[in-house]
Parts: structure tokens; C-alpha cells; sequence
């Protein structure tokens, strides 16, 4: 059995209501199933979950909140992009996504562009209906999440979470 999972960063508290009301409200109007707001670090990989919880945590340990600029809404390649927020890519943001690079690359290449995802699926957007999806500013980010994510969105499970400030496991 392939065990795929992902690397997330998730959004304080906060921030996280309005984001995941965010998500939810495009989900249904895309007929998308819903998930959990997240920017993903890293994407996809098979080898066992456990062997990266020490890292993960001893890499976000005393990392601080991320705080990033959403750029606008856009659409992209189907069925992962369908329709995202593009954020800002900051340096705390890269050092910690080449950082967790640098540890799973050896399994396989990850091109990182950070973006939230408001819906999935095998469709197009007509760029028209992007001009009334109201988004904030900024968005807070406070922890890490390795998330289970197989092709089934519906089956998506959390594995292992640690938060950015003392990388204690959550």
C-alpha cells in the first residue's frame, strides 16, 4: 500500500474561520469536496510518516508565526491549482519549505510555488467569477501539519502537527 502524505502549514487560529469559511464557500459553489486550508510545503511522498516527526518538530522549534500577503485569486493546472490564493514568498517561508526540501528530496522533486487552494477538481474556471471572491489581506500561519493525502480528498487525515513556536507537537 502506497502511505502518500504531504507537508502543510496551516493557519492560526485566528485566521483559521475565516479562511476555512474561505475554502468552504468555494468548494460548494465549484462542486469541490472540502478540505482543510493549508499552503503545502511539500507534496506527496511515500516512505513512513514516523521517521519525519523528530525533524519536522526540531525544524519549526522556535520558527514564530508566519505572517504572508495574499496576492490575489487565481486558476491553474487542474486538478491541484484549480483555483488558489497566491501568497507572497517571504523568506521565513523559503527557508523553512528548502529546509524540509533539502530533507525529502532525496524521494522526489518538489517545485514549490506557495499558494492556498480553495477548490480542486478537473474543471475550468471561468476567470469571471473570480472577481467576487473576497480574500484578506494577510494570512497567519502557526503550525505544521503531515497530513495524509491520498488521491481521495474525502480520506485526507492528519498525521503528526507541531506549532511554529516551540515546535511542540499539537
Amino acid at each position: 500500500m502506497i502511505n502518500r502524505w504531504s507537508i502543510w502549514l496551516c493557519p492560526d487560529p485566528s485566521d483559521q474561520s475565516s479562511i476555512q469559511q474561505l475554502v468552504d464557500e468555494c468548494c460548494y459553489r465549484f462542486k469541490s469536496p472540502s478540505f482543510d486550508s493549508h499552503i503545502t510545503l511539500f507534496g506527496r511522498v511515500d516512505p513512513d510518516p514516523e521517521t519525519t516527526f523528530s525533524f519536522l518538530s526540531d525544524c519549526v522549534s522556535g520558527l514564530g508565526l508566519i505572517s504572508l500577503n495574499v496576492l490575489g485569486v487565481n486558476t491553474g493546472p487542474t486538478p491541484w491549482k484549480t483555483l488558489y490564493l497566491q501568497v507572497d514568498k517571504t523568506e521565513p517561508l523559503v527557508r523553512l519549505q528548502k529546509e524540509i526540501d533539502q530533507y525529502l528530496n532525496v524521494y522526489r522533486h518538489y517545485e514549490f510555488d506557495p499558494h492556498l487552494s480553495l477548490a480542486y477538481g478537473n474543471y475550468e474556471i471561468d476567470e469571471s467569477k473570480l472577481e467576487n471572491i473576497s480574500f484578506p489581506e494577510t494570512i497567519t500561519f502557526s503550525s505544521v501539519v503531515l497530513m495524509e493525502t491520498p488521491d481521495d480528498i474525502n480520506e485526507w487525515k492528519s498525521i503528526f502537527q507541531a506549532d511554529l513556536i516551540g515546535g511542540k507537537v499539537l
